[in-house]
């Protein structure tokens, strides 16, 4: 099987929400346009538009980091908390444009230190499978207790990672504010995050959002499901 070379776009002076090909276009925050080419999800009969954000150019991270830091500042945090993976990118940029010394990045590799009280099972989906715990190191909790947290992701799928962040964070003493997002996609972290608390889908800001996408013939269409 051939596998294309990844390639995101950030783009100005065109329009949002809609399919060009293979890719999708997001209207972003502040006027951006993000362009991600679709990735089929093992059954073949679904898609996402991939960000990954590990693989973009620098010009690319750095206008979604941009936009992400201008969402983050409304919630005065004292603490930036990145989600794994690819969470971690937008977490270290948007901790430095905010003017932090450092930032906390949560892990599911454990070290041998860890202590298994301060981790969370999470589940994604693009990771799927039971038994990935979610890690805070021991050494980072003190930048943590007793501080207001904002927590930052990629993307906001299922919410599972996201949900379990949470946990982990407000069991570490944490005082988590909300959580901000490169994308939203579908509606399902929204129930997810609910059962944590009723206020928390209101307490995520993205910088865009995204449907899932189903097979029409031999080509793509947004889910209206997921719109």
């Amino acid at each position: 099987m051939t596998i294309a070379a990844y390639e995101a776009r950030w783009l100005t002076g065109v329009p949002g929400g809609v399919l060009v090909g293979d890719r999708y276009r997001i209207a972003m925050q502040g006027g951006g346009v993000l362009e991600l080419p679709l990735q089929a999800l093992p059954d073949g009969r679904a898609a996402i538009a991939l960000l990954m954000s590990n693989q973009t150019t620098f010009a690319v991270e750095t206008a979604i980091g941009a936009v992400l830091a201008g969402l983050a500042r409304a919630f005065r945090p004292e603490v930036i908390i990145g989600i794994p993976t690819l969470g971690l990118d937008y977490a270290r940029l948007v901790a430095r444009e905010l003017g932090f010394d450092d930032y906390v990045a949560l892990g599911f590799s454990r070290k041998f230190w860890y202590d298994d009280a301060l981790s969370e099972l999470a589940t994604s989906i693009t990771s799927p499978g039971a038994g990935k715990r979610l890690y805070l190191d021991p050494a980072l909790r003190d930048r943590v207790a007793g501080r207001r947290v904002l927590l930052v992701d990629d993307v906001i799928n299922t919410g599972g990672t996201a949900a379990a962040a949470i946990r982990l964070v407000t069991k570490a003493g944490g005082q988590v504010q909300g959580l901000v997002a490169a994308l939203t996609e579908g509606h399902a972290w929204r129930r997810t995050l609910a059962s944590l608390a009723p206020d928390w889908p209101a307490r995520v800001a993205s910088a865009g959002r995204i449907p899932m996408f189903r097979r029409a013939g031999p080509d793509w269409e947004p889910d209206p499901e997921t719109l």
